[in-house]
Protein backbone atom coordinates (compact mmCIF):
# COMPACT_ATOMS: atom_id res chain seq x y z
CA UNK A 1 0.00 0.00 0.00
CA UNK A 2 1.60 3.29 -1.07
CA UNK A 3 0.06 5.21 1.82
CA UNK A 4 2.35 3.21 4.11
CA UNK A 5 5.41 3.79 1.92
CA UNK A 6 8.47 4.96 3.86
CA UNK A 7 11.26 5.26 1.28
CA UNK A 8 13.87 6.40 3.81
CA UNK A 9 13.36 3.18 5.78
CA UNK A 10 12.84 0.77 2.86
CA UNK A 11 15.46 -1.74 1.81
CA UNK A 12 14.01 -1.82 -1.70
CA UNK A 13 14.25 1.89 -2.45
CA UNK A 14 15.56 2.62 -5.93
CA UNK A 15 17.79 5.66 -5.69
CA UNK A 16 18.40 7.32 -9.05
CA UNK A 17 20.50 10.41 -9.58
CA UNK A 18 17.27 12.44 -9.82
CA UNK A 19 15.99 10.95 -6.54
CA UNK A 20 19.28 11.78 -4.83
CA UNK A 21 19.19 15.35 -6.17
CA UNK A 22 15.59 15.80 -4.98
CA UNK A 23 16.47 14.50 -1.51
CA UNK A 24 19.52 16.78 -1.34
CA UNK A 25 17.33 19.76 -2.31
CA UNK A 26 14.78 18.75 0.34
CA UNK A 27 17.59 18.53 2.91
CA UNK A 28 18.74 22.05 1.98
CA UNK A 29 15.18 23.38 2.39
CA UNK A 30 14.96 21.72 5.81
CA UNK A 31 18.26 23.35 6.79
CA UNK A 32 16.98 26.76 5.68
CA UNK A 33 13.77 26.32 7.64
CA UNK A 34 15.59 25.15 10.76
CA UNK A 35 17.98 28.11 10.54
CA UNK A 36 14.98 30.36 11.14
CA UNK A 37 13.73 27.86 13.72
CA UNK A 38 13.23 30.34 16.53
CA UNK A 39 9.89 31.16 14.89
CA UNK A 40 8.77 27.52 14.78
CA UNK A 41 6.58 25.86 17.37
CA UNK A 42 8.66 23.40 19.44
CA UNK A 43 6.84 20.32 18.11
CA UNK A 44 7.19 21.46 14.49
CA UNK A 45 10.89 22.17 15.00
CA UNK A 46 11.36 18.73 16.57
CA UNK A 47 9.62 16.96 13.67
CA UNK A 48 11.66 18.92 11.10
CA UNK A 49 14.87 18.04 12.97
CA UNK A 50 13.87 14.35 12.90
CA UNK A 51 13.17 14.58 9.17
CA UNK A 52 16.49 16.35 8.60
CA UNK A 53 18.38 13.69 10.53
CA UNK A 54 16.64 10.81 8.70
CA UNK A 55 17.20 12.35 5.26
CA UNK A 56 20.86 13.17 5.95
CA UNK A 57 21.49 9.65 7.30
CA UNK A 58 19.79 8.09 4.27
CA UNK A 59 21.90 10.12 1.84
CA UNK A 60 25.05 9.21 3.77
CA UNK A 61 24.18 5.49 3.77
CA UNK A 62 23.43 5.57 0.05
CA UNK A 63 26.32 7.69 -1.17
CA UNK A 64 27.32 6.80 -4.72
CA UNK A 65 30.30 4.52 -5.13
CA UNK A 66 33.39 6.42 -6.31
CA UNK A 67 34.24 5.74 -9.95
CA UNK A 68 37.54 4.00 -10.49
Amino acid sequence: MTADCQPLACRNTALTAANRQALAAHLARLEDTLTAGDRLAPYVRHRLEEQHHATAAFLTRHAPEPAE
